[in-house]
């Protein structure tokens, strides 16, 4: 059922005139719900664990919601057919930020503390890092992660007092994560 609604998708945007993507577009897809959908989406946010390998029903669905507002949002500004895999990556990454702000694993005071950190500094280097390992978990490489990738990773985390804890580094990690496929997918749908 998600292929056919991605083909039409595809299909929407062959259709469509190709023009330049305005970043600010992709704001659209958070309006796009409706009452119903957006009780969907409040419904499957909590069921959503990023951290998990194994199929998830409720990821499906929320792909599938989300579709609907990209497919929406694409007839609305005629995206070109390029813009339609940056849109779905960049609402998705959207909504799993909101899973997590509102659902955990992360406390709220973790996300505070997060999101205080980020706001320090020139964070370019840790974003670029968080966006190469966005990419390669769109390729399927979860595992790979390079030496200075690491090095950043790691140097993040001790910032926000999490040392050696493993599974709340990788709680962290899915939240930066969920930031970086908006800030990498915003880029890519400006570069269409």
């Amino acid at each position: 059922m998600m292929r056919a609604y991605w083909l039409a998708g595809a299909a929407l945007m062959m259709a469509s005139g190709a023009q330049a993507a305005d970043p600010a577009q992709l704001d659209c897809m958070a309006n796009s719900y409706t009452d119903e959908q957006t009780g969907q989406i409040d419904g499957l946010l909590p069921q959503i664990d990023m951290l998990s390998e194994a199929e998830s029903p409720a990821m499906e669905a929320l792909g599938m919601v989300a579709g609907t507002a990209v497919l929406t949002c694409a007839a609305t500004h005629q995206w070109g057919e390029a813009d339609f895999e940056p849109a779905i990556f960049f609402e998705l990454g959207r909504l799993m930020e909101q899973a997590i702000r509102r659902h955990g694993p992360l406390s709220r005071d973790e996300v505070a503390k997060v999101d205080a950190a980020l706001a320090k500094g020139d964070r370019s280097s840790l974003w670029t890092a968080l966006e190469e390992q966005v990419a390669l978990g769109v390729a399927g490489q979860t595992d790979e992660v390079s030496p200075r990738n690491a090095i950043l990773f790691g140097a993040f985390m001790l910032e926000l007092g999490i040392g050696t804890d493993e599974a709340k580094g990788e709680q962290v990690g899915a939240f930066l994560g969920a930031m970086a496929m908006q800030r990498s997918s915003r880029r890519a749908f400006a570069e269409q």
